[in-house]
């Protein structure tokens, strides 16, 4: 048996979503650090006394400083991470406004519909025959398209031309 027969197509997530995550993620974890680090400087000027030994507080101190250093390591990467997210959400719109331009000057509603008879059809049957036409058009003209993508677009193009 081999591999291909179980790979399930992965839900395509697009750039701008995947820049928010970053976005969010690098803020969060960059303040969660410092300010981890900013109750610890607390802790050990005496503003915010404990009443625990010395050998816990530090050993204390050494854990979970460790750990806030962790939080703005990660935060840190998470702003490059946002950089590069930049430039490919650039790449993608630019890819979907090609793609959609291409389909809106070749082929009509009509030409997706394919002539089915749009009465004796269920909303469901007619939302399937007009997606696979789409996809058909797509994958003959963008044979590269990675196919989460072209699941995307298919939805794309399909919102496009039939909105309701």
């Amino acid at each position: 048996m081999s591999n291909t027969e179980h790979k399930t197509p992965h839900t395509y997530v697009d750039a701008g979503k995947k820049l928010e995550d970053a976005a969010s993620t690098a803020w969060s974890f960059t303040f969660l650090g410092l300010f981890g680090f900013g109750i610890l400087i607390l802790i050990w000027t005496g503003i915010l006394p404990l009443n625990i030994s010395y050998g816990t507080l530090l050993f204390g101190t050494i854990i979970i400083g460790i750990l806030f250093l962790i939080f703005i390591l990660v935060g840190i990467r998470a702003f490059f991470e946002r950089n590069k997210l930049r430039s490919v959400k650039a790449e993608e719109d630019t890819s979907i406004c090609q793609i959609r331009q291409w389909f809106q000057e070749y082929y009509s509603a009509d030409a997706i519909s394919n002539g089915m008879d749009e009465e004796d059809i269920s909303i469901e049957q007619l939302y399937f025959l007009r997606s696979e036409n789409i996809g058909r058009l797509l994958s003959e003209e963008f044979p590269e398209l990675e196919e989460s993508f072209a699941e995307y677009m298919i939805e794309n193009i399909y919102q496009m031309y039939f909105p309701d």
